[in-house]
């Protein structure tokens, strides 16, 4: 008991985003820029750094995270609008960086569902749920 730590527990999810990107930060911010240049790959920079200085996952990390897989999951491609259908389109599709790509965005639906299912929005639901009850 002595040995353990609360906010061990705690931050085991932002351990995980923190795993993340020491384990794919640079494919992370590559794909980003092939996907959607310059400015997405800075965010990529700013989320990680966001990530180091967090004591807990808070809403900007979700927010930052949730929209670095809506590129990596194309889900803007197709608007005339967007730059990511212009850098897209551009995307050679034999090229090894679309399988890494879709290696990436996998791992961050999966480090999205932990943050999810994680302690801190666990805790979140529990003390809303509490304020529910007492109104």
């Amino acid at each position: 008991m002595l040995d353990s730590h609360p906010s061990e527990n705690r931050d085991a999810t932002l351990s995980a985003v923190r795993r993340f990107f020491i384990d794919y930060g640079h494919e992370l911010a590559d794909a980003a820029a092939l996907l959607g240049g310059a400015p997405a790959e800075a965010k990529v920079i700013a989320c990680g750094l966001h990530v180091w200085a967090a004591a807990h996952i808070d809403g900007r990390i979700r927010r930052d995270l949730t929209a670095l897989h809506r590129l990596l999951a194309l889900e803007d491609v197709g608007d005339p609008d967007r730059i990511e259908t212009e850098l897209f389109s551009m995307i050679d599709p034999a090229s090894p960086k679309v399988e890494t790509i879709c290696i990436l965005t996998d791992r961050m639906s999966e480090l999205l569902r932990a943050i999810d299912d994680g302690p801190e929005r666990r805790n979140r639901a529990a003390s809303h749920n509490n304020r529910t009850l007492a109104a």
